[in-house]
């Protein structure tokens, strides 16, 4: 005998007006609807079907697979993974009637803020009886909403429960906390982005800063030309190195990596010094100020192949100058 299963299409809510379990009146219209259809994505959170409206939503019996609307205009749910005793329990009428519980549009919980979600389907009739192995999904009920199954609810009158003057002020409390808890987010917001806007003014200052100085120092002969981007991207990633502690003459100081490096660089000796060239360089042109490294490694073989002397030697004689 095959085990008992779901219909693959039951109803579980429609358009119209209705009272929730707390009695609270809500109009929904056919919009209100398919956003529910279109906002419920079980990947994100899957709703479970339960017995009755447990707080936590355990244990889950089964779960909303996607929900649809039918011909008639109302709000259906297919299901899977069913537990075979709870669909047999189903098919036998002990368990008739459905309330559907929602998320509002702003409920602290809702993972589809703006639009009603579908939190778990219940399924109303006795207690059932134990089941070893159920799934759970523990969720907190803070903002759901439910609703039985029944007609709309009619327009209300004095023979409906109305709001109490408590519960209205309890409603207003919570939606301009809403509100304030929106802008207090949109402040933090606009926070964060002024603080990433300001470093990044920072960052673009300090590395104009290091491609001055690294121009500084190539017009000081301390710094080769082709040397200069290696020297600022060094030093923009070491400005945001923490301060390094050393012992010098007995005494303990403290300096920034970037900075130390600076100063490495402006004291140390010329690379190219500037100046008169000796002359008598027989058929080398000579080497001029503001030469590139290029023109002088080639001056420099030039010598180094006339004069029968290493390059290190050659590079010696062609950039060496008189006071």
């Amino acid at each position: 005998m095959e085990s008992a299963q779901l219909p693959p299409s039951i109803e579980i809510f429609r358009p119209g007006r209705h009272i929730d379990d707390r009695g609270v009146v809500h109009e929904f219209s056919d919009a209100d609807v398919d956003a529910m259809v279109v906002a419920y994505d079980p990947a994100l959170r899957e709703a479970p079907l339960t017995v009755g409206h447990p707080a936590d939503n355990l244990p889950a019996y089964g779960w909303v697979k996607g929900l649809a609307r039918n011909a008639a205009g109302r709000l259906v749910m297919q299901t899977h993974q069913v537990q075979p005793q709870f669909a047999e329990w189903v098919d036998k009428k002990i368990y008739k009637k459905r309330s559907a519980s929602f998320y509002p549009p702003t409920a602290p919980n809702n993972p589809k803020p703006g639009s009603w979600y579908l939190r778990h389907v219940a399924f109303l009739g006795a207690q059932p009886p134990a089941i070893a192995g159920l799934s759970d999904f523990a969720d907190s009920a803070d903002g759901a909403v439910s609703f039985s199954e029944g007609d709309p609810a009619p327009i209300p009158t004095q023979e409906h429960r109305t709001m109490t003057e408590e519960e209205k002020a309890a409603i207003a409390r919570a939606e301009q906390a809403e509100r304030d808890a929106a802008a207090a987010r949109a402040e933090t917001e606009q926070a964060r982005t002024q603080l990433a806007q300001f470093a990044e003014q920072q960052r673009q200052a300090r590395h104009a800063g290091h491609v001055s100085f690294a121009e500084a120092e190539v017009k000081a002969g301390r710094l080769l030309p082709k040397d200069v981007s290696a020297a600022v991207a060094v030093l923009d990633m070491l400005a945001d190195a923490q301060p390094v502690e050393f012992a010098e003459a007995g005494a303990t100081k403290k300096v920034a990596p970037a900075d130390w490096l600076k100063g490495l660089i402006s004291g140390a000796t010329p690379a190219v010094q500037f100046g008169e060239f000796s002359p008598g360089i027989a058929g080398v042109d000579p080497v001029t100020p503001g030469m590139s490294d290029a023109e002088i490694d080639k001056r420099a073989k030039q010598y180094a192949t006339q004069h029968n002397v290493s390059y290190a030697e050659a590079i010696g004689k062609v950039t060496t100058f008189t006071d």
